[in-house]
């Protein structure tokens, strides 16, 4: 579950720290209030696209912080990744997800303190939370929605994942064999010239770093002189030689003797003998230090030859075969590999045929398999949503998982509709051509109801899913709501009172105007506050007393 969200400097709010609780959690808010705002930032850390934009005006930057309570999936990512910080005595329970925007647009994100990308960072948010938008009920209209819900409903996903790979194989070998077949009559020539091209980068033996390691070794060979004497002309600037009695050491000492020999009558000089000492002192060091480096530089005529020679070489062969000398070995590795691709034989060529066959054996056994998965699960998914759909006042309908036969695809061998019968007698029909908009809503909030309660995600977001309905319909979504949110952390951003009064926690965001500045504030209520709270969302401009009644009765209710 989410447990605690600090922002700082992000959008109209300065800085906020909230701490969340385990069950419902509403939002609430006039319209333009600002609540989008709490879930932009809720997201940045969570690893959606920064904007320059985010940053507070006058501000540096924006940061947020998100710390979640570890789910069991979270819990292996990290300890995969090498970031699970297992103290000696207890186990880690919480993690901490970190984003920082610039006001220029660029962005730093943290797991634990380190650092991480991106992509790693929306990974572990898919093991923690799970955000249902205000239009996600138009998702079930779209291509491949249905089959996506049932596998993740059924836990299938691992289990396509593994037939997606299986297509892949099969697919790429069958790919390779129609461009075999087709480049056969062109393939002994190409070889030839293939052949030559290799044996000659194969007597280079080029190393695959070799290049840069050459360049360096060059460079340090060649400028040895240089620094050597450079360096030795500072050495005698700093300890003098046999030759010389005005080295820096020497100097410096000199002047230390000059002002010791002054009287102690003279207080204000101690801090400059003090620095002269230590200039002394660190003047010796560095002359030693020098003098170490020295002896190490090494001057090598032949050696620099030979890497002349090889670096020569290796520019010449680059050159005739037109790519640069940094891509010469990667060249070379290409070379290799269509080598080793046209010289297949016809015995390689039948060989790859078998293989090909027994690759679409093993997908077809695994796409089978799964198929069947996904039928008993299609039953236990349509159950359950009746029983979730009943409870939003929709007992009438019917909800169907279709699965036919299709095509041999990434995802398996089926296609998954969801068919809806909205009145007894009706005949069944596709969801997208018969379910009225708020039938759509309800239907997709009893989808995701089920679907949640079957994945081990700590915190579930709903931001306006609610909206088209009201009155009885809208108590009924609450209590579901309500319900979910005793087997995990539920968060919902809603304009319905019926629903705010389910919650556990009540949170409101609220615009204060000033005269220099906008600021965005979010409190948690009491009490007294909710029930002023879920008045205003029920009576309008007006508060009456009546109002304030029916939304006492509303939370007594709820609770």
């Amino acid at each position: 579950m989410l447990s605690h969200l600090s922002i700082r400097q992000f959008a109209l709010v300065e800085q906020l720290e909230l701490e969340f609780q385990h069950g419902m959690v509403v939002i609430t808010g006039e319209t333009g209030a600002g609540k989008s705002i709490l879930l932009d930032a809720l997201g940045l850390a969570l690893g959606n696209r920064a904007e320059a934009g985010f940053v507070r005006q006058g501000a540096e930057r924006a940061e947020v912080t998100a710390t979640f309570q570890l789910t069991q999936a979270a819990r292996q990512w990290l300890q995969d990744k090498e970031l699970l910080e297992d103290h000696p005595t207890e186990e880690q329970q919480d993690v901490l997800l970190r984003r920082i925007v610039s006001n220029e647009g660029r962005s730093r994100a943290y797991i634990n303190g380190h650092t991480c990308t991106l992509n790693e960072l929306r990974q572990l948010a898919e093991c923690l939370i799970d955000i249902h938008a205000q239009h996600a009920h138009q998702r079930l209209l779209q291509p491949d929605t249905a089959r996506q819900l049932l596998d993740n409903f059924a836990g299938l996903n691992e289990m396509r994942q593994q037939v997606s790979q299986h297509f892949r194989l099969w697919q790429r070998t069958e790919q390779t064999l129609r461009q075999l077949r087709e480049h056969s009559a062109e393939n002994e020539a190409q070889k030839q010239l293939l052949s030559y091209q290799v044996e000659e980068l194969r007597e280079l033996a080029l190393g695959e770093h070799e290049l840069e390691e050459l360049e360096r070794e060059h460079k340090r060979l060649a400028g040895a002189e240089t620094v050597l004497l450079s360096g030795q002309q500072g050495l005698v600037l700093c300890l003098g030689d046999e030759h010389s009695d005005t080295s820096a050491v020497q100097l410096a000492w000199q002047a230390i003797q000059q002002l010791q020999a002054l009287d102690d009558e003279h207080p204000d000089l101690n801090d400059a003998k003090e620095l002269l000492q230590q200039g002394h002192i660190q003047l010796e060091e560095a002359g030693l230090s020098l003098q170490r480096y020295l002896e190490q530089v090494d001057i090598n005529p032949h050696r620099l030859q030979q890497v002349e020679g090889r670096l020569s070489e290796l520019f010449s062969m680059a050159r005739k075969h037109h790519t640069t000398p940094q891509s010469l070995y990667d060249h070379w590795q290409q070379l290799e590999q269509q080598l080793a691709d046209i010289s297949l034989s016809d015995d390689d060529l039948e060989l790859l045929q078998q293989q090909a066959v027994e690759l679409q054996q093993q997908y077809q056994q695994q796409a089978e398999l799964l198929s069947q998965q996904r039928q008993a699960a299609a039953q236990q998914l349509d159950q359950q949503v009746a029983e979730q759909l009943q409870v939003l006042a929709l007992g009438q309908v019917v909800l169907q998982t279709g699965i036919t036969s299709a095509k041999a695809a990434s995802h398996g061998i089926d296609t998954v509709e969801l068919y809806v019968q909205t009145n007894p007698g009706m005949p069944m029909g596709p969801l997208a051509k018969v379910a009225s908009g708020g039938e759509l809503a309800r239907i997709s909030l009893a989808i995701q109801v089920v679907t949640a309660q079957s994945n081990d995600i700590g915190c579930i977001i709903f931001d306006e899913v609610d909206v088209g309905i009201g009155g009885g319909t809208a108590e009924r979504v609450g209590r579901l709501m309500r319900t979910l949110g005793d087997q995990t952390q539920v968060m919902c951003v809603t304009h319905q009172p019926q629903v705010a009064a389910q919650a556990h926690q009540h949170f409101q965001v609220s615009k204060i105007s000033g005269d220099q500045a906008t600021h965005t504030h979010i409190r948690q209520l009491n009490d007294q506050q909710r029930c002023e709270e879920v008045a205003r969302m029920l009576g309008g401009i007006d508060i009456t007393r009546q109002t304030l009644a029916h939304a006492q009765e509303m939370l007594k209710l709820a609770h």
